[in-house]
């Protein structure tokens, strides 16, 4: 090669490299190139990924619906669904049920104080801290189609900002709604007509003690979970409950007699998330829940439909007297009770509560779905 004298020769040129400026660029171009791609790989690699360590309480066991659905389809399909998800995550799961953090009268304090992440909640008992999710148990005889309520208890969340403003005041947030079947009377004595009430203690969780009034009987507050010893010890001469819950607790064989009075299938919980554990999931795990809550329903409610026949059968087998209360006598006992769904509003009225909006719409859509009311509910309001 000859190098001519005075002048000026890129060796970079000469070779076929860029000159110098141009190469400083594109190595930074490329490295710039390179630190994102590495931080994308780092924010999705399993070095980022959280375990979230959660707890699903409850008072009862997993041998009632309510139950069994969060243990058998919540728990397992919320971490199926987060690992599918592809972000890493995982959820590492406690289950706590039967009482093992709180009793039937603490289920909302107990996920509204983070004993457990979610849970399910029995508002029968809580008729003053959420009254509107009371409203079947100021509107009996009206319907047991479970179905019918899934979709009500469903729509009144969706319709009423009210129902939702309940479950904000006591730091939750409200996934699926819980029913169950229409309520029958579990006793120690034959119930063939009004008059054999009068004077018994029965067995009346939360506001269903308003439906002895005018019978002549006494209600007396209480969970599934001790009614066997209270019947059997005395305490209690039976009580008014689904028949879901008479089986699985064994009521039969301390109160023989079941009488089927079809009072009406109540809305009586829901399954809730602690406000502050929602808040810390990320806006995909909050997803998976609500739309677990919404199969919660439905299955649960499923399971409920499908026992309530089959256990009245179990139980004759087992030697229950199984009965129905007859027309007549159903009737007698709505049209014995007050006015408790015009009181129930009053009451709620005077503090803001817009409990009217709720029975009409509960009772609207009873009708919609076939349901027949002993009583027209609210029509003087």
């Amino acid at each position: 090669m000859q190098v001519v004298a005075g002048a000026r020769v890129r060796v970079s040129a000469i070779i076929g490299f860029p000159n110098r400026k141009d190469y400083m660029m594109k190595s930074l171009l490329h490295m710039s190139v390179a630190l994102i791609a590495a931080s994308m790989l780092l924010a999705s690699s399993p070095a980022s990924a959280k375990v979230y360590k959660l707890t699903a309480g409850s008072s009862h066991p997993p041998i009632v619906p309510w139950v069994a659905t969060i243990k058998n389809l919540v728990v397992p399909e919320s971490a199926k669904r987060v690992a599918a998800a592809g972000k890493g995550d995982s959820i590492q799961w406690t289950e706590a049920y039967a009482g093992a953090l709180y009793n039937f009268k603490n289920t909302l304090e107990g996920v509204q104080n983070g004993l457990a992440d979610i849970g399910w909640v029995g508002t029968l008992w809580e008729p003053v801290k959420m009254p509107l999710m009371n409203v079947t148990f100021y509107a009996p005889f009206a319907t047991g189609d479970v179905k019918a309520l899934i979709e009500i208890g469903q729509e009144l969340h969706q319709k009423v900002p009210a129902m939702n403003a309940e479950w904000d005041k006591h730091n939750q947030v409200f996934l699926g709604i819980q029913v169950a079947d229409t309520y029958n009377v579990v006793s120690k004595f034959p119930l063939k007509s009004m008059a054999d009430l009068k004077g018994k203690k029965l067995y009346t969780p939360g506001a269903v003690a308003s439906w002895l009034k005018g019978t002549g009987a006494v209600g007396i507050n209480g969970g599934l979970p001790v009614y066997y010893n209270g019947i059997k010890t005395g305490i209690a001469d039976g009580g008014i409950v689904i028949t879901t819950g008479m089986f699985p607790f064994k009521l039969h064989e301390v109160g023989k007699y079941i009488t089927v009075v079809d009072m009406g299938g109540p809305i009586s919980g829901a399954l809730t998330m602690n406000k502050d554990t929602w808040n810390s999931l990320p806006a995909y795990m909050q997803d998976i829940f609500t739309k677990l809550g919404v199969e919660y329903a439905r299955v649960q409610g499923g399971i409920v439909a499908k026992n309530a026949e089959k256990f009245l059968g179990l139980m004759a087998k087992q030697g229950a007297v199984v009965s129905t209360l007859p027309a007549a006598e159903r009737r007698k006992w709505a049209d014995a009770l007050p006015d408790i769904a015009g009181d129930w509003v009053k009451a709620n009225k005077a503090k803001g509560i817009p409990a009217g909006e709720v029975l009409k719409a509960f009772m609207d859509g009873a009708r919609a779905r076939g349901g027949k009311p002993l009583r027209d509910w609210g029509a003087n309001l």
